[in-house]
């Protein structure tokens, strides 16, 4: 079935588009060649970080985000499509910039005393592609992973309650990052460097991580869902501004209930504790 697509919709899924390009073109010039104005930690010594290896290692997420995009495109149209992808950078990349970024400058200590010693949260180690202070394809990651699971989660629960499928959707893609991140931070690899004291781990990885990621997925795949109706009762543009509106909102209350998490768990989990197999 053809899937129709306004002239208004086109528009906006290439401003949506340029905007996305633009932010990723200005972030990759200023964290590769002016590093000292946010501060970007060293990355000496780490493998794979000469420019050709780092754009090698990116076409394989861009590679597989680009599979995905096609899907929706063709089975949601190029404003769905974009909807997705735009809304998921928009809520993944602003949401971990902050989180980077309030570590990288104690940002923390008003929140509570409990995270007055805290010296950061993580940053990333190497790309090719910036999205702030995040790597482009985290964000794509992101994308293709929250795609994949919100539209496995769907065909195997067409009838469930919109809940439903988003926390099973939410489930699958924290259980695929349970495997996936150990193998990134591992020695080898350290795409990113947790610099977090959180007390509660799981596979040395604090646990607010895994929270975060399905937290993330079952909040965006209700919003996104609810994106019909919102176009319904508002109309394309202002729709449009509405659920990247509701998205910063959802965000902020997230990123809330983690900050109180973790000034709770460092108060209270006393010794730290790190769940693990084999020494994982």
């Amino acid at each position: 079935m053809e899937i129709t697509v306004t002239p208004q919709e086109k528009r906006i899924a290439a401003v949506i588009a340029a905007g996305l390009g633009a932010v990723v073109l200005f972030s990759s010039v200023l964290h590769h060649f002016f590093p000292w104005v946010l501060d970007v930690p060293s990355i000496a010594g780490l493998n794979f970080t000469s420019y050709p290896a780092m754009f090698l290692l990116d076409l394989i997420p861009i590679s597989m985000g680009a599979l995905c995009f096609y899907h929706a495109y063709r089975t949601t149209g190029i404003y769905k499509a974009m909807m997705f992808l735009g809304g998921s950078f928009f809520f993944t990349g602003l949401a971990e910039n902050v989180w980077v970024l309030m570590g990288r400058y104690r940002m923390f200590s008003w929140f509570s005393h409990n995270l007055d010693n805290v010296t950061g949260t993580y940053y990333f180690t190497r790309a090719f592609f910036w999205w702030g202070e995040m790597p482009m394809v985290i964000c794509l990651g992101w994308f293709f992973i929250a795609y994949a699971c919100v539209h496995i989660a769907g065909v195997l629960l067409p009838r469930a309650s919109l809940l439903l499928r988003a926390a099973l959707g939410g489930f699958l893609a924290m259980s695929f990052d349970l495997w996936m991140d150990p193998v990134q931070v591992s020695p080898m690899w350290k795409s990113w460097v947790w610099v977090s004291n959180e007390t509660i781990k799981v596979f040395s990885i604090p646990l607010s991580n895994f929270m975060g990621w399905f937290l993330f997925i079952f909040i965006f795949a209700i919003a996104y869902d609810r994106l019909p109706r919102l176009l319904e009762k508002h109309g394309t543009l202002k729709g449009t501004l509405v659920f990247f509106l509701t998205l910063l909102m959802y965000k902020v209350g997230m990123m809330l209930v983690l900050m109180a998490y973790g000034a709770l768990a460092m108060k209270y989990v006393v010794p730290p504790v790190n769940f693990t197999l084999w020494g994982i």
